[in-house]
């Protein structure tokens, strides 16, 4: 009887040994150092505009095309860099904002 309990528990043992190798935290642990994370804190890149009266969106993108972004994003850029021309139309003399696409070149140092 002691050599059966013996049996399963040094089966139970060599069980748990094996799945941590396969699966458990021993593959998980890093032996590298952590890579530093980058936190880009830039401001989107854009132009100052002064308007003339009969501009709209459009008609300021064609002026200052942007070939990297599509329409989309660069609505909803336009919208964060000027958020009191979402619910007006564009007046003549106002200074809007462009967005510019990001040319995003990693400068973190180790």
């Amino acid at each position: 009887m002691r050599i059966f309990i013996l049996a399963i528990v040094l089966f139970i043992l060599i069980h748990f040994v094996r799945m941590d190798f396969a699966e458990g935290t021993i593959p998980l642990a890093s032996f590298t150092k952590q890579p530093i994370p980058c936190n880009e804190t830039e401001e989107m890149p854009s132009i100052t505009v002064t308007t003339i009266p009969g501009d709209t969106i459009e008609s300021l993108f064609a002026m200052y095309p942007d070939p990297e972004l599509n329409f989309m994003e660069r609505l909803s850029a336009f919208y964060k860099l000027n958020p009191h021309v979402q619910n007006q139309t564009i007046i003549g003399g106002q200074q809007l904002y462009i967005p510019l696409s990001r040319h995003t070149t990693e400068q973190c140092k180790p």
